[in-house]
């Protein structure tokens, strides 16, 4: 198994039983971003229908690349998972902004929730965050050849503490 098989099985395994129940989901945060009725918001949802973050289709990470503000805590959980996993079965050989999206997930102060941050810490378990280390390391040392990767400053500021 190569390293990075090795990282995406450490994602499989930390997120394993994560469900969005009734988090956001992508399509609704993009609804959320574009001023949507609280009518267009829930149409949006419905076209969401994953239970699984590994079930979610690369087409739909591939699109929605400006979601993670407005998935609150339980949408960035969820959708977390399924973002790195992309990106490590991509790298950079894709014109979506989703594979920044994939790395800005993880910045330093922590993830939006209802107008304020809560520290990863206080969101992910251990194992999660272990993983997410692990996922903007090999981003930073094997996909960032030339000079692409966002992962080095949460890495060094804030991720780094979980290898």
């Amino acid at each position: 198994m190569d390293r990075r098989d090795r990282v995406l099985r450490l994602i499989r395994d930390a997120f394993r039983d994560v469900q969005l129940g009734d988090g956001i989901t992508l399509h609704e945060a993009t609804a959320l971003d574009n001023y949507a009725s609280p009518a267009e918001r829930q149409a949006a949802r419905r076209l969401d229908t994953a239970e699984h973050w590994q079930d979610v289709p690369d087409d739909h990470i591939a699109q929605h690349d400006a979601v993670f503000s407005y998935l609150g805590v339980k949408g960035h959980v969820f959708y977390a998972p399924a973002y790195m996993s992309w990106l490590l079965r991509t790298g950079y050989d894709t014109e979506s902004n989703s594979a920044a999206t994939a790395q800005q997930a993880f910045h330093p102060w922590g993830v939006l929730d209802t107008g304020s941050y809560r520290k990863h810490h206080d969101v992910y378990t251990p194992a999660q965050c272990r993983a997410i280390a692990h996922f903007l390391l090999y981003v930073y040392e094997v996909l960032d050849g030339e000079g692409h990767s966002l992962a080095k400053e949460p890495l060094d500021k804030y991720w780094r503490q979980y290898l």
